[in-house]
């Protein structure tokens, strides 16, 4: 049976449109809002598969105070968001946008971008922290050494160990054998590999009393060694470092990428690497570190722990995420919710309180589960394929999947996982039973309609029928399934008016695949077979076949679900009239021409009026206050001649002098039209 890539997840389309309101930076809590209302909004829910979320004391129970169970308020509040986010053609929230630069070792074949970029100039060099920077001392080409070869030259039975099970796979584990670190070692010269020369650029050296003095430096272990002397026996090999030949310096941003590919400081899955932990100590007390890097034009590119190490992408994975999703302004859920940038804040104007079990309360036996996932780098999840050639953070332009979400399950259904030991975590907790129902409210001040009407689509799915939301932990495996029951007046009158406002500026949002993917996963389907994960070597295997995660409609088993319009045909075509209308009156508005802004004085709207006349006494006023600012200068010239033939009356030169004023500052060229000079002109005819 051929093997399809599966996740217990999916993605929604990234939108390309962004949704600001207009009022967005009008909000103030001491001012009420046009149409503005407050009020609160009634909540049943009811569990419709088990359902957990921990408690902050006792990790293994549901969240509970004083014994009473509650979903707390920030825990539906999160998932309420999330959905309107979608909804609303939002940005992508900040804590999603993940700016690291994630790194790769792709052993799978030996013509990938990975292979090509790691298979010659790989050089050796020692980590040191100097001066309050880091560098790598350069020594050249590692050279490799058989652990037989180690034998000879420690007089020990290192190679025995790796050869049966019961070894830990860290360098750490070896260097407890040799008794640790910065061995020194004797070599004779270099030499390559006998059988395969043309191919095979490593250079390789054994043990040697009287040969040249380098160190010994070890790296981990994958597999056990089988000594059959076929190749993929496992690894046989150390490495020896000869003496430094210069240093390099090591960028900053070059030195946090080796770091974040080790998960430095990192407690959850995925851990700390464990020999970076061990050299991480040992790199802050002054002593060296063995690495290997890869550098141009005397900068280190990057570096890591082993010879093939994690090589970071080209590319964070911001880079992969529409630019609109940066722009400052604030989109529909900042606006509601509130915000806390660096420059500026605003408090939420909707709160949610705990949700309190009041049916049907039974806490289930204790659950031991599996909780996993691919990390963002496994790029036939988390990036966009178009199903040719693997697009990675490498490439130019590639786009990220979009926002994940977990499809809810049939019915009640839960899966059981088991460990397979591939960086997963084993959870013990004890949910709540299916059929749990609590309730609570969510209190709302100075709202517009529009955005209560965008609070409730979140929560109903637009009115959608057979729709469910998934809040707490095991979404995965099928926990958290709930049924929200809402009560508030004449809800679908205010959903209307926030599918209004948002089909002004989201063309055919009805329509829009983000929106038929979310409540396709938020319905049952008969997809449950394609949430499964798979295992560490399925993951590894399927990364060679170019396929990738399909969308979750694109599923052979899952029929694809659209939100419905509230709006009538007659009402659509109104709000696409009123659409055109606002997009003309900001047109006319931003317009510096007085014959446009009267033209369309004749249909514009009452309630616009006022702003279109005042923008036309304000365009005149700058006009006249243009023509003064550029007669002031003739107008000065001219008052200064004029003075000069009134000086000058009575006198022989006079009727000369005004002459010459008059033939002067009669032609055009001179008076440029001024009304003042004119009048200087009478006034001169008068003496």
């Amino acid at each position: 049976m051929k093997r399809e890539i599966t996740a217990p997840f999916n993605f929604i389309p990234l939108n390309k449109d962004v949704y600001f309101p207009d009022w967005s930076g009008k909000v103030l809590h001491d001012v009420p809002l046009k149409d503005a209302e407050s009020g609160e909004i009634e909540i049943v829910i009811k569990a419709i598969s088990p359902v957990f979320i921990r408690d902050s004391e006792d990790e293994g129970r549901f969240f509970n105070f004083n014994g009473e169970y509650l979903i707390p308020g920030s825990s539906f509040k999160g998932m309420l968001r999330s959905v309107l986010e979608i909804m609303s053609f939002a940005k992508l929230s900040e804590d999603l946008i993940d700016d690291n630069r994630y790194a790769v070792r792709d052993l799978s074949k030996a013509d990938n971008f990975y292979m090509k970029e790691m298979k010659e100039g790989v050089r050796a060099g020692w980590l040191v922290k100097k001066d309050g920077k880091y560098i790598i001392e350069d020594c050249g080409e590692p050279l490799r050494i058989s652990h037989k070869e180690i034998d000879k030259a420690l007089n020990i039975t290192f190679s025995k160990h790796f050869e049966s099970d019961g070894f830990e796979k860290t360098s750490k584990y070896k260097y407890d054998i040799i008794g640790g670190p910065y061995k020194k070692i004797k070599v004779g010269n270099p030499y390559y590999s006998s059988s395969n020369r043309k191919y095979d650029k490593r250079k390789f050296t054994k043990y040697d009393p009287n040969g040249k003095e380098g160190i010994l430096v070890l790296t981990g272990q994958p597999t056990k060694r089988k000594n059959s002397g076929k190749k993929g026996d496992g690894k046989g090999f150390e490495f020896v470092f000869m003496p430094p030949l210069r240093e390099l310096d090591v960028d900053t941003d070059v030195f946090e990428d080796f770091k974040f590919a080790y998960f430095d400081g990192r407690e959850t899955q995925p851990k700390e690497s464990p020999d970076w932990a061990y050299w991480k100590v040992k790199l802050e007390n002054n002593q060296k570190v063995p690495v290997f890097f890869k550098e141009k034009d005397k900068k280190v590119l990057h570096f890591g722990l082993s010879y093939l190490y994690k090589l970071p992408y080209k590319h964070t994975v911001s880079r992969g995420i529409v630019k609109i999703h940066f722009d400052t302004r604030k989109d529909l859920p900042e606006t509601i919710f509130g915000y806390t940038g660096k420059n500026d804040s605003l408090k939420g104007r909707v709160f949610v309180s705990h949700f309190k079990a009041v049916e049907n309360i039974k806490e289930l036996p204790e659950r031991s589960v599996v909780l996993g996932t691919p990390r963002a780098s496994y790029y036939p999840i988390y990036i966009k394929q178009n199903g040719g050639r693997y697009i990675t953070y490498m490439d130019e332009g590639f786009e990220i999947a979009g926002r994940k979400r977990y499809p809810v399950r049939k019915n009640s259904s839960i899966v059981n996982t088991k460990n397979s030991g591939n960086d997963q975590m084993v959870f013990k907790f004890r949910p709540l039973a299916e059929g749990v129902v609590f309730k609570g409210k969510i209190r709302f001040f100075n709202l517009n309609r529009v955005e209560i009407g965008a609070l409730l689509s979140a929560l109903t799915f637009h009115n959608t029928p057979g729709t469910y939301h998934s809040i707490g932990m095991g979404k995965p495996l099928g926990y958290g399934k709930i049924k929200v029951d809402v009560k508030y007046g004449n809800m679908l009158e205010y959903m209307k008016e926030f599918e209004k406002e948002i089909t002004l500026h989201i063309k055919n949002w009805a329509e829009r695949e983000e929106l038929s993917e979310l409540v396709t996963m938020a319905s049952e389907q008969n997809a449950d077979e394609d949430l499964k994960y798979m295992d560490v070597k399925t993951y590894s295997s399927l990364k060679n076949t170019a396929q990738y995660l399909k969308r979750y409609s694109q599923l052979k088993k899952v029929q694809k679900i659209k939100i419905k319009s509230l709006l009538t045909q007659e009402e659509l075509e109104s709000f696409e009239s009123e659409k055109n209308y606002k997009k003309e009156f900001e047109k006319v508005m931003n317009s510096n021409d007085i014959n446009v802004l009267e033209k369309f004085l004749e249909k514009v709207k009452n309630e616009d009026k006022q702003a279109v006349v005042e923008k036309i006494q304000n365009l005149k006023a700058e006009i006249e206050k243009k023509k003064e600012d550029k007669f002031k200068q003739i107008n000065q010239k001219a008052l200064q001649a004029f003075n000069e033939v009134k000086s000058k009356k009575g006198s022989k030169g006079f009727e000369k002098a005004k002459d010459k004023f008059i033939k002067k500052w009669s032609k055009e060229k001179e008076n440029k039209g001024s009304v003042f000079v004119l009048n200087l002109l009478e006034e001169v005819k008068k003496l």
